[in-house]
């Protein structure tokens, strides 16, 4: 998968941690921290964090954690098939039709290029639903254990559990 390589690629031989962005109550917005706990679960050696509906609250968390990488995972409408997910740049994530935190996703990884100097990757999964009170939806769950396991393979940590 291409973007399984980029990341494998931007993350090699780095000290990276992961935030989670979005919200467990609205269906496939709660993919990134989907992410995060997965990653808990199978005790990730690099630092995560849930930022939730609000990353901007942990640039200061990157920096503390002297991170060379962070990746940024939040559900992204891309027009792609739910459960696709990939790298997305800075500048395409200010034209998706994202979801409501983009603005401050954005504005959090421009804030973090000024008083840090790792790389902020932001990777984006298509969610096939938003609506209050709906669970993750199969196709969305599925992506987030191939994120997990690939993040743990990037970092040469084996999986505790099988995905």
């Amino acid at each position: 998968m291409e973007s399984a390589n980029i990341l494998e690629n931007r993350l090699r031989s780095k000290h990276f941690g992961v935030v989670g962005v979005g919200n467990v109550l609205k269906g496939d917005d709660g993919a990134g921290p989907a992410v995060v706990e997965q990653l808990q679960r199978e005790e990730a050696p690099f630092p995560v964090v849930d930022a939730a509906e609000v990353p901007e609250n942990y640039a200061g968390w990157v920096e503390k954690q002297r991170l060379d990488a962070v990746v940024f995972v939040d559900a992204v409408i891309m027009g792609a098939k739910p459960g696709e997910w990939r790298v997305i740049r800075l500048e395409d994530l200010m034209h998706s039709a994202s979801n409501t935190h983009r603005l401050s996703l954005h504005f959090t990884i421009r804030y973090l290029s000024e008083i840090w100097r790792g790389d902020a990757i932001v990777l984006g999964i298509e969610p096939k639903t938003l609506a209050l009170g709906e669970a993750l939806s199969s196709e969305v769950s599925a992506a987030v254990q191939e994120i997990a396991h690939v993040l743990l393979s990037i970092s040469g940590h084996s999986s505790n559990e099988k995905t």
